[in-house]
């Protein structure tokens, strides 16, 4: 390989090196090979400049900072215990999601797996728990096409409403079909 003053193997071997530093250039003069970052769950730190140190009372204020959030939301769940075939588990609720709900659920939860182990005394619990799972998944199909259906019949007697109030009069048709029917 030719050796010219242009070339980046020059422009950055060690020999090039030697003869910057006898000439006393810092680092800092010298270009940047590269920009190194480090990623990681998608936030990115560049790694080639110095971040600055925090103080320590920077980091007395973040400590306490995550503490105020943490107790935060500590304050927003609680916890209730229920009992689910035989087993007792502790679930959290937060604003969303009360209490009683959660017991709702965990009391439909249980009458499902306990529905199902009863038609079924020789299987197991993870072959009970499939059957339950597919008998709650068939419930949920059968209520949304029963809200369809309902939605539907709402609809047509919306616009059927809709057309009576349009037209309080009768047509002379109707007014014929009427007299021929009496």
């Amino acid at each position: 390989m030719k050796k010219s003053s242009q070339s980046i193997m020059s422009k950055y071997s060690d020999k090039s090196m030697k003869k910057k530093s006898s000439a006393k250039v810092s680092a800092e003069d010298l270009p940047l090979m590269a920009n190194y970052e480090q990623r990681y769950k998608g936030m990115s730190k560049e790694v080639t400049k110095e971040q600055p140190k925090p103080t320590l009372d920077e980091k007395i204020a973040r400590r306490e900072s995550l503490r105020r959030s943490q107790k935060e939301e500590k304050c927003e769940s609680k916890r209730v215990s229920v009992e689910i075939n035989g087993n007792m588990y502790l679930l959290g609720c937060t604003e969303n999601i009360s209490e009683a709900r959660i017991r709702k659920i965990a009391a439909l939860t249980n009458d499902i797996l306990s529905n199902t182990k009863e038609n079924n005394p020789g299987l197991s619990n993870s072959k009970i728990n499939a059957l339950a799972l597919i008998d709650a998944c068939d419930r949920i199909l059968s209520l949304k096409d029963e809200n369809s259906n309902l939605k539907t019949e709402l609809m047509y007697y919306q616009q059927k409403a809709n057309l009576e109030e349009e037209r309080p009069e009768p047509t002379p048709m109707e007014l014929l079909a009427n007299e021929k029917e009496n």
